[in-house]
């Protein structure tokens, strides 16, 4: 790497300027280290998230690969001795996607498995043990293992998840925002029963609430937010605890969570993995994002082309919730739901 190491005054300045909200001079600041450290990794990572924010996808992406050399992933490379696929004739050919990061990354990119598919592949997924049921009916996907097993798969290419999409050559209007997850038969019917007995059928809406995620997450500090002031938006209506933790429902999975989100009208959620599992059902998600949101949500509106389920609720002030909190009890009034 040259120049800049996390720590460095500029970096950190940046990082500062992004959670206050201030996007023009951390603008600046990428624009500084671009022409100043055009080779350090740490710089091209953060400025990855400020081209997505302009528009530009693709080259957010591949500079969001140079987090791969300071571990930002959190993954070691596979021990394989075949190449990344660099947009050869994948006819006949066997591609492996090695997930990575959390859970929320390993959804975001499966998608991307139906795109390989499509070019003639046959497809494999190395993911979270929990998630192997979940991303065997996904589109495209022919096979999925846990990730300790991923070397052992044959492939004649192989993608790291986070740069799937780079891979692809994606830009925003190439995402289309379908859904590509569905639920499993037997805990649909589960959880529809459970709902039919537990619930009155006709007392709708059902509105799912998620408060926080992993709290091992880097930045989980900047995405949580109080319970108790999303609680108070829904005005004494009643509503689903999605919050594993803390709920009542005996969700033990990843096909309970989604079939019990299936059996819901709404979801409203911070950024966790929850919210890209909802919104990748296709179910009505809102998401309340920090005032320097993941790069998913880097793109300014209250819309997002990955997801076509998702509306988005941003903070305006770093830490303080209130202005999102009244935002969605508008949009919830408008709904008639409050």
């Amino acid at each position: 790497m040259n120049g800049l190491h996390r720590g460095s005054p500029l970096l950190d300045e940046q990082v500062a300027a992004g959670l206050r909200g201030d996007f023009v001079r951390g603008q600046e600041i990428a624009d500084e280290l671009e022409r100043t450290t055009p080779n350090c990794h740490r710089a091209g990572f953060n400025r990855a998230w400020y081209e997505m924010r302009k528009g530009k996808l693709l080259k957010g992406l591949e500079l969001l690969d140079c987090g791969r050399w300071e571990r930002a992933f959190g993954d070691q490379p596979l021990a394989t001795n075949k190449p990344i696929y660099r947009n050869e004739n994948l006819q006949g050919k066997h591609v492996l996607i090695r997930s990575e990061g959390g859970y929320g990354d390993e959804i975001i990119n499966v998608r991307f498995a139906a795109d390989f598919h499509q070019r003639g592949a046959k497809v494999s997924v190395a993911c979270d043990n929990s998630l192997k049921s979940v991303f065997a009916r996904v589109p495209g996907v022919s096979a999925v293992v846990g990730h300790r097993a991923a070397a052992d798969v044959y492939h004649d290419f192989w993608v790291p998840g986070m740069s799937a999409a780079r891979v692809l050559e994606y830009e925003y209007k190439n995402l289309t925002g379908e859904a590509y997850l569905n639920v499993d038969p037997l805990y649909r019917a589960k959880w529809s029963e459970f709902f039919a007995k537990s619930y009155d059928s006709q007392k709708r809406p059902r509105i799912g609430l998620r408060f926080y995620g992993n709290p091992q997450f880097e930045h989980e500090q900047h995405r949580r937010f109080p319970k108790e002031g999303l609680i108070q938006t829904l005005q004494g209506r009643p509503w689903i605890n999605l919050q594993k933790e803390e709920t009542d429902l005996r969700i033990e999975s990843w096909e309970d969570t989604l079939a019990v989100i299936e059996q819901l009208d709404l979801v409203i959620t911070s950024c966790t993995s929850v919210a890209h599992v909802s919104a990748a059902l296709g179910k009505e998600t809102w998401v309340l994002t920090p005032i320097l949101p993941y790069y998913i949500w880097a793109l300014p509106g209250d819309t997002s082309p990955w997801y076509k389920s998702v509306r988005l609720f941003r903070q305006e002030q770093f830490g303080d919730w209130t202005s999102a909190f009244k935002a969605v009890e508008k949009a919830l009034q408008e709904k008639g739901l409050v």
